[in-house]
Order: C-alpha cells, then structure tokens, then sequence
C-alpha cells in the first residue's frame, strides 16, 4: 500500500452505498429507459458529499471522479453498469437522503495509487470549501 502524503483537512460526508444505490436506481429509469436498471451497481467507492466554490454541494467518489451541482441542484454520481462507469443526475434532496453521521477526510476517501489519484484529489482539495462545509 502506498504511503498518503497528501494534505488533510478537506472533510465530507461519508454517503450510505445502498441508499444512494436506490436513489440511483429510481432516477436510472427515467434517465436511460432502454436500459436495465437492476443492473445498475455501486460506483467506486466511497462516495462524498463535500463543499466546493463557495457551498456548492459535490460528490467525490474513491477515485477522485466527482460532480458538482448544476444551477438545478443536480450531481452526476457515478454508478458500474456493466463495464463501464455511468454517470446518473440525482437531486441534492436525493443525494441527501444517504447522508449520515460519518465524516471523512478526502485525502483518506480517495484511493491511493499512483499520481492520477493524487491528481484528482488535489484538484478537489483544492476546491474545497471549508467555511461551508458539515464538518
């Protein structure tokens, strides 16, 4: 395993997997009717609801792939549908809705292993918004 040097201190919450899967799942049908949406799985894991710009709601998978909220408050998460990663729009609301308790730290959500990673998660940290957060 390799060594997390990365800055710290840009806190999200932890998102409930099989709450944000089902939320998926219902928004999926509408989104891609040709497709199955019992098909749809987990994304990579962990998913993050953090503050960027200014309090604007994001969520950042284990890969350091994210989504920022549009002027309607809706994220692409990323979901597996196949072999692929497949983006699906789910409302704030929704995405709220697997929100709990458990924080984590960016640096520590997003998987380490090699640069790409650390790329994507300074790219967030960087954005990060610290004055608007639920730490």
């Amino acid at each position: 395993m390799q060594r997390n040097t990365r800055p710290a201190g840009a806190i999200g919450t932890k998102l409930d997997a099989e709450i944000l899967l089902a939320a998926a799942r219902e928004e999926f049908a509408a989104q891609y009717p040709e497709a199955d949406a019992a098909q749809l799985t987990h994304g990579p894991l962990p998913q993050m609801l953090i503050a960027v710009d200014r309090g604007i709601g994001c969520v950042v998978n284990g890969e350091g792939v994210g989504g920022i909220a549009d002027e309607d408050g809706r994220v692409e998460v990323h979901f597996s549908y196949g072999l692929t990663w497949l983006p699906v729009q789910l409302t704030l609301e929704k995405i709220g809705t697997a929100a709990g308790d458990e924080r984590i730290d960016l640096a520590d959500g997003i998987r380490t292993f090699g640069s790409r990673l650390d790329v994507n998660h300074s790219l967030w940290f960087n954005r990060y918004d610290a004055d608007n957060s639920t730490q």
